[in-house]
């Protein structure tokens, strides 16, 4: 396969730390002093410390979401905590939050767990889902476009029979508005039909079960452990317009779905796809070739015959069709893990991958964190905690997302039973854009969208997901790493339609917004 490599003006020319410092973003007058080539945690001056999760129901985590529900601009959080109400931290714009969860009626209190905003009806406010296990089933509220939501879970058709762990959203059908996959989880009840997996909006804020129509859930029964599905994510991998889903689930039961556009899907999952125990995953061109790569967290033991072999990096070779490039990419070696995200942390043009990890035995109990810096060429090396990122606190969840609205990428670790941090990113890095696209209604946000950006023989492509990391999802935008660029020659956007918005001689270091 064809490597495509940084060249030339892309070449990283990290800017010096007094720029850096005088930039702003971080948590206002009180924010800690940044720390050069460095995450630093920033949680209690972004006003994000109050009480973590409490009573838990599994051990699997309950999650975190991340966007822009009041639709000013900057990327808010919601964070679920069992017995103790839900959070929403409303972004002030500044790197600092407030709570509002009661007054905007979503401070959901029990057995939550996995959600996920979306514009569910087209309207330009994002809606918010949430899953559930044991005792609580999944809910839907509407965004009322001022600031609250309203549960229309009853009249919405989702009403789901068993437990539900997480949630992505695409536009499977191509019919404009965005259909919802959800995992299960349930690896106890092997008695109960296995489906309530795939549904299609109906365009009124009604949901019809398509699992068996789609073909999908049929694959999933085939399992003789139950339903152990765990992170799904749309994400056209053949490069043909039309959402594919790939799907990592335990204990050896991940699965790729190709679409055949028909309302169809295809289980095209061959033996390349081996992890022991797909839990977390990550969606990208990592290797720059303009096709989607796919990340899938597991576990890994330095005694091979546990039957725990680590990670697995998939490949893509160009036709939605996958090799296993985990060894070749130094990737393997994770511990129990979660979370997982690419996202170019020191903008030089490369993605870079982290994931969040621990668990209760075993050895595992303070696992550190994964952050894979992208050398360039396909491989990778491992640098969390020489970069200040020593989480220890059992993470699950993790979402990647501009907290303080410098142009950079920050970082929300979701921690089982253990407090919650927001890393603020502080490395040398070279310049940037980010874009958002406002799609036409009822996809507002252009899920399934692409975003091409040249600079010379170079060409990153950025899919606009809404998608799933583990029981958390980042927001639907585009961040490109630019290093020493000066200018993007081209940037091209491709809609979910077809249709092609190209701009030339585009400045970096800047936020667009670019409507169809």
């Amino acid at each position: 396969m064809t490597k495509s490599t940084l060249r030339g003006s892309f070449l990283p020319c990290l800017l010096a730390t007094a720029m850096f410092a005088s930039c702003g973003g971080g948590g206002g007058g009180g924010a800690p002093v940044r720390a050069v080539n460095a995450f630093v945690d920033v949680t209690k001056d972004a006003g994000l410390d109050l009480e973590p999760p409490l009573g838990t129901p599994t051990g699997n985590g309950i999650g975190a979401t991340c966007g822009d529900y009041d639709a000013d601009g900057d990327i808010d959080i919601y964070v679920l905590r069992g017995k103790r109400p839900a959070v929403l931290f409303r972004n002030r714009g500044d790197g600092r939050f407030d709570e509002v969860a009661a007054n905007a009626g979503v401070a959901v209190v029990g057995n939550y767990c996995g959600p996920s905003f979306a514009d569910v009806d087209g309207d330009g406010f994002l809606d918010l889902f949430v899953c559930g296990v044991v005792d609580a089933r999944p809910k839907l509220f509407r965004n009322r476009g001022d600031g609250t939501f309203e549960d229309i879970t009853a009249s919405s058709g989702l009403q789901l029979s068993g437990e539900t762990c997480a949630a992505a959203w695409g536009d499977y059908d191509r019919d404009g508005d965005l259909d919802l996959f959800i995992t299960r989880w349930e690896r106890q009840n092997l008695t109960r039909p296995t489906n309530e997996h795939l549904w299609r909006n109906n365009g009124d804020l009604t949901f019809t079960d398509v699992s068996d129509a789609s073909l999908i859930s049929r694959t999933i029964r085939q399992s003789t452990q139950g339903d152990l599905t765990f992170t799904p994510n749309f994400a056209d991998i053949d490069n043909d317009g039309w959402p594919d889903l790939l799907i990592a689930a335990d204990f050896k039961t991940s699965r790729i779905y190709r679409n055949q556009r028909d309302g169809t899907f295809a289980d095209v999952t061959t033996s390349v796809i081996n992890e022991d125990n797909g839990m977390g995953a990550a969606v990208g061109d990592y290797d720059n070739d303009g096709d989607l790569d796919w990340f899938v967290s597991s576990i890994w033991h330095k005694d091979p015959t546990n039957g725990w072999t680590g990670n697995r990096l998939y490949r893509n070779r160009g036709d939605g069709t996958f090799e296993d490039a985990t060894d070749e990419a130094g990737v393997r070696e994770g511990d129990w893990g979660w979370g997982a995200s690419f996202a170019d942390f020191d903008q030089d043009g490369h993605l870079d991958l982290m994931h969040v990890n621990g668990w209760f035995h075993d050895g595992f109990e303070v696992d550190r964190s994964r952050l894979w810096l992208a050398n360039g060429d396909g491989s990778f090396r491992e640098t969390a905690e020489q970069l200040g990122f020593s989480d220890r606190g059992q993470g699950r969840a993790l979402m990647v997302f501009d907290a303080d609205g410098d142009g950079d990428l920050d970082f929300f670790v979701d921690n089982l039973d253990n407090a919650w941090k927001l890393y603020r990113n502080d490395l040398d890095k070279g310049g940037y854009l980010q874009v958002r696209l406002k799609g036409s209604a009822p996809n507002t946000e252009a899920i399934g969208a692409r975003v091409y950006l040249s600079v010379g023989a170079t060409t990153l492509m950025r899919e606009i997901q809404c998608g799933c990391n583990f029981l958390a999802q980042n927001p639907a935008e585009a961040h490109f790493g630019l290093g020493g660029a000066q200018v993007i020659d081209e940037l091209r956007i491709v809609w979910p339609d077809g249709a092609q918005t190209v701009r030339t001689q585009v400045a970096v270091n800047q936020k667009l917004v670019i409507a169809r």
